[in-house]
């Protein structure tokens, strides 16, 4: 049974700054947080139906040091969801500090300003799916433990590390290292036919202004993604997701044996 406290906690949990204060936030729904419990991720409390608890294997119930056995009601009290599943548990933030040197290592998307939660869940699912482990995002991002971000990852946080950062002084770092820097804008070389290689960083601007102009002037090379159709109202450009899954899927294209 819920306590008063239990309800206060979860509730602040909603605010950025008490995430922040506590380094805790909320995951909701049935398969993240199986998920979660098999990963090593710590998990503070568990809140369940009494079914869904008894559908645990008993490992996975011995690692949590607080579960309580709720009603659907009492889940309705403290979710943010209209209809609750039937578990959300609090998890504590992970820290991962971010080395310059582990950009050299693959694709790195780096996020400017991205506002939208949505858009950054969905970035960091398509992150998971295309095998890139790592998001830098400016300070200006929507907050990464926001309940509609971890909504719309569906649980790929568990694969991809975000960090939080300036990121001109990194572009810097970048161009040092001989990082190739790939800015993604509306002007530029058709991402079709620009060469591609198998580590750089890929930069994705705000779903209204785009890249700042600092980060544009830091980038190696501008690529668009070219219109097959009249450019018009409503299509005029694509949101930052769509952005992201089609530069990414050609990126990975392009290393395909044969390519």
């Amino acid at each position: 049974m819920l306590s008063i406290n239990n309800i206060k906690l979860v509730n602040s949990l909603q605010l950025k700054k008490q995430r922040d204060k506590s380094d805790l936030y909320v995951i909701e729904g049935d398969k993240m947080v199986r998920e979660y419990l098999t990963s090593e991720e710590e998990i503070v409390w568990l809140f369940a139906k009494p079914e869904w608890i008894a559908s645990l294997p008993g490992a996975l119930v011995e690692r949590v040091p607080n579960i309580i056995a709720v009603s659907y009601d009492e889940l309705k009290r403290i979710s943010s969801l209209k209809t609750p599943h039937n578990a959300m548990a609090i998890v504590h933030k992970k820290k991962n500090p971010l080395k310059a040197e582990s950009l050299l290592n693959g694709l790195t998307i780096v996020l400017d300003s991205i506002q939208d939660p949505g858009n950054l869940g969905t970035i960091i699912r398509l992150a998971g799916w295309f095998g890139i482990d790592k998001i830098i995002c400016s300070h200006g991002c929507v907050d990464l433990y926001n309940p509609k971000v971890l909504q719309a990852t569906m649980g790929a946080l568990l694969h991809v590390v975000v960090h939080y950062t300036e990121i001109l002084p990194l572009m810097g770092d970048a161009r040092v290292m001989g990082l190739p820097v790939y800015a993604a804008a509306l002007e530029g070389e058709s991402i079709y036919e620009a060469k591609l290689p198998g580590s750089a960083i890929l930069i994705f601007g705000n779903e209204s202004k785009g890249i700042s102009a600092d980060l544009m002037a830091a980038s190696t090379h501008s690529v668009m993604i070219p219109s097959f159709g009249n450019r018009g109202a409503g299509i005029d450009s694509l949101n930052a997701a769509m952005a992201v899954a089609v530069v990414c899927s050609e990126f990975r294209r392009r290393s395909l044996p044969g390519q």
